[in-house]
């Protein structure tokens, strides 16, 4: 069986009608003190910073992907070679340790 088959009818109609109760005052609000063009640069506000977030989730996955997950896992072959320990025994180590490298990083990019 799969995903969508299990999904309810009018579930996805459901879901967004239940969070049109929490949007429409809202646009009201902005109608009523800003107008038309208010109700537009909210649009763009709301479009940009949907955009800066894809923007980060993006980047980090790239960050998580090279300088974690392709490390790693050269580091644990090549360990793997001069070590008695195969290369399952040492991926989680070398992914512990890169990881942590990566959180290094970006709090230490982060405070300066």
């Amino acid at each position: 069986m799969s995903l969508l088959s299990s999904v309810q009818s009018g579930a996805v109609e459901k879901v967004i009608a239940d969070q049109q109760q929490y949007l429409d005052p809202v646009r009201q609000f902005i109608l009523d003190h800003f107008g038309q063009n208010g109700l537009y640069a909210a649009y763009v506000l709301a479009a940009i910073l949907a955009g800066l977030l894809l923007y980060k989730l993006v980047k980090f996955s790239f960050e998580l992907i090279f300088l974690v997950a392709v490390p790693s896992a050269l580091a644990a072959f090549i360990l793997s070679r001069f070590l008695p320990y195969n290369f399952w025994y040492l991926l989680p180590i070398t992914t512990a340790l890169f990881t942590l490298g990566l959180v290094i990083r970006v709090v230490g990019f982060s405070k300066g």
